[in-house]
């Protein structure tokens, strides 16, 4: 994909479907108690005649709790995710994609069996030397937790909701692809004049950090944290039965892939495989050990503070787990940890001392930016700056006196805005630019990504039949929503 679509996503209206078989391996993510009357217990709403029930929705929470949290780094933690309302915006999109199974029912659309089956036979997860096994698809369903017709089911609705959107799909137009060449790839001569600060020309007094601390102490607060009573338990060192080894390596092959996806052997994954098996081993005495801590029986060998930043600890346990309740044991890289709650430490206003870091850092870049702008709007009706040529969206190169990331920022910039003459701040220098020519479709643009064009034209266009469509599916099928969302 061409450069400025990697760093400026904006501009690619893409629809994600959260698919079923996504959910091999993926844990459940827990959520607050919803409140459900005892005839709507297995479900949390009803679109038409088709119940969404709370397995389903389990099910998507995890894959976007998971998304997003690959996408944060792997920094997402329960009280985030909270606070970007990912309950309510999975119940929204659940809701809508039953909305398109009860219309693709209403219009005779439907999934044979034999398609189900095709679908199946050509899971790598369930291939053993490259071939579909029975007995590694009931394996592999039987271990993540559900049966193998619920399973089917969910590859069934699946495969429905592709075959509606495939419905709603329609190949772009000549005109189209035209426009959207003309918009996308048009260039710009450009002049270019960069403005930077001289040394203490924005310094920060003592006096200004006292008086913004003060004004914005509640921004200034400790980091919420736990105060845990521990139990460790050691992997077991224990020489390692090779005949079980082998036995376990067979059972749990599926789990231990490189980055093409196929199956390591047991001597290329052999380190985890070996950790695996111990971590297996040690559980049972783990258990033991967890059943005593949370009976009074056994004494605490440690105290730990976890602050919700920490990546290391699962702390979405935490964030659904009372002050005095105890953890099942969790897999850690020497074993396990059992942990009980001592106190819940909740954010608190920072002491003078403890904010004035962060406070003297954003009083920085304000002032930074501030005399940026007043240098930058002083000057932007009389400079001439220095001629660059032509760019585009897709133009990757390297202005003077700027990185490439930097200049990619401006150049993005640039086609964002409508003004000839504007400024851009970018880090510590303010960037004045004007365009000088422009030229709009090039044939040559159009050819080389053609792929590209029709299928972002594809999707947008199959993204606004859809919302429109859900607009007036809202209308015809009555929807019954038990659980709200936070």
């Amino acid at each position: 994909m061409i450069t400025w679509m990697q760093h400026h996503k904006k501009y690619l209206v893409v629809t994600i479907w959260i698919s079923v078989i996504a959910f091999i391996g993926a844990g459940f993510v827990g959520w607050g108690a919803y409140d459900l009357n005892s005839d709507r217990a297995s479900a949390v709403a009803k679109v038409g005649d088709r119940k969404i029930t709370v397995q389903e929705f389990q099910l998507a929470y995890s894959n976007y709790y998971s998304y997003y949290n690959n996408i944060l780094g792997g920094k997402l933690t329960q009280e985030k995710a909270d606070q970007m309302g990912l309950q309510k915006m999975v119940l929204e999109n659940v809701i809508n994609q039953t909305l398109f199974l009860s219309y693709a029912d209403e219009i005779g659309l439907r999934v044979q069996e034999s398609e189900v089956k095709n679908l199946l036979v050509n899971d790598d997860s369930f291939k053993v030397d490259g071939v579909f096994n029975k007995d590694a698809y009931y394996r592999v369903i039987k271990n993540s937790g559900i049966k193998a017709k619920d399973y089917e089911i969910r590859l069934k609705k699946q495969l429905l909701l592709d075959k509606v959107q495939k419905f709603l799909k329609l190949p772009p137009t000549k005109n189209e692809k035209e426009m959207f060449v003309a918009s996308m790839f048009m260039k710009d001569k450009l002049s270019v004049d960069i403005i930077t600060l001289s040394p203490g020309e924005a310094e920060v007094s003592e006096d200004q950090i006292k008086k913004y601390w003060n004004e914005n102490k509640t921004k200034y607060l400790s980091e919420k944290s736990y105060d845990l009573d521990t139990i460790t338990v050691a992997l077991t060192d224990e020489p390692i039965d090779e005949t079980k080894l082998k036995e376990f390596y067979q059972e749990k092959k599926y789990n231990y892939k490189n980055s093409e996806g196929k199956i390591l052997k047991l001597k290329d994954a052999r380190a985890k495989v070996e950790k695996d098996f111990r971590l297996k081993a040690t559980k049972r005495v783990a258990l033991e050990n967890y059943l005593l801590f949370k009976k009074d029986q056994m004494e605490a060998t440690g105290k730990k503070n976890v602050k919700i930043s920490d990546t290391t600890f699962p702390i979405d346990k935490l964030t659904t787990t009372r002050v005095g309740e105890v953890l099942k044991p969790i897999a850690t890289e020497n074993g396990y940890i059992i942990v009980k709650i001592k106190k819940v430490n909740n954010p608190l206003p920072k002491s003078y001392a403890d904010a004035k870091p962060a406070v003297l850092a954003q009083l920085q870049i304000d002032n930074k930016t501030k005399a940026l702008k007043e240098k930058a709007e002083a000057r932007l009706n009389l400079f001439e700056g220095k001629d660059i040529g032509f760019v585009s969206r897709d133009t990757v190169t390297t202005i003077p006196g700027l990185t490439e990331a930097q200049s990619l920022e401006l150049i993005n910039f640039i086609f964002d805005n409508n003004k000839m003459r504007n400024y851009k701040i970018i880090d510590n220098k303010a960037v004045l630019y004007q365009i000088k020519e422009q030229k709009l479709l090039e044939k040559g643009k159009l050819k080389k990504y053609s792929d590209l064009v029709n299928e972002n034209i594809s999707q947008m266009k199959q993204a606004e039949i859809s919302n429109n469509l859900i607009k007036e599916l809202k209308k015809r099928y009555k929807i019954e929503q038990y659980y709200k969302g936070n």
